[in-house]
């Protein structure tokens, strides 16, 4: 019996995960009607390359997309680390700290669904800039065993390429076991979220007052 009410208990604690989860992508997609009508006129080219390679213990990841706008306004977006949970499911919250110059601390907090489980992923991050060509990340402290991502923007024409590498650790067992293809749509998801956010930022930009 107590199995059963604990089971049922975890139940109804994913459910309202997955529940506000839901409403939070139901109103990133609603705030970007203009990024849809972006993607159907300019879909040839654009589409996010992701690449993942995990070998059970290290997972590597790189990313590549173009967004149509210049690496000042892209950079705009990616490091606005105050404000990820407004536009990025999963992310729960995050915050800047201890900022000097172009390096601060970020702390965030992270929460992750496979099938029945789900986890929270909760770091602190050393943030380095250099404006407005890379962003480098390194944990310093947090639940993974290690966690290191490198963003980079290169402008090409009126477009800028963004690349993204990542390197982790994981330290929940579970990471350790999932298939590469949910690795490989958790990483376009979230690439998809960044690029739809900076196309929305830069659609606003350019429209009459």
């Amino acid at each position: 019996m107590y199995l059963r009410h604990a089971l049922l208990l975890i139940g109804l604690l994913l459910t309202g995960f997955a529940s506000a989860e839901a409403d939070k992508r139901s109103k990133i997609e609603r705030e970007s009607s203009s990024v849809k009508t972006y993607h159907a006129n300019h879909s040839q080219g654009h589409q996010i390359d992701v690449k993942v390679h995990n070998d059970g213990e290290r997972v590597l990841i790189h990313v590549s997309f173009l967004v149509p706008v210049l690496p000042q306004q892209a950079w705009a977006v990616l490091t606005d680390f105050n404000n990820l949970s407004d536009f990025m499911p999963g992310i729960q919250s995050s915050k800047v700290s201890n900022k000097m110059g172009n390096t601060m601390h970020v702390s965030q907090r992270g929460v992750t669904q496979f099938g029945l489980f789900s986890y929270s992923i909760d770091t602190v991050e050393e943030v380095n800039l250099t404006p407005f060509s890379k962003i480098h990340h390194r944990m310093i402290s947090g639940n993974m065993q290690k966690m290191e991502e490198t963003t980079m923007l290169v402008q090409e024409g009126d477009l800028t390429r963004i690349t993204h590498s990542a390197d982790i650790v994981p330290g929940f067992w579970i990471l350790r076991f999932v298939g590469q293809s949910f690795i490989e749509n958790e990483a376009r998801q979230r690439f998809i979220q960044t690029k739809n956010e900076i196309i929305r930022r830069n659609s606003l930009e350019s429209s009459p007052n």
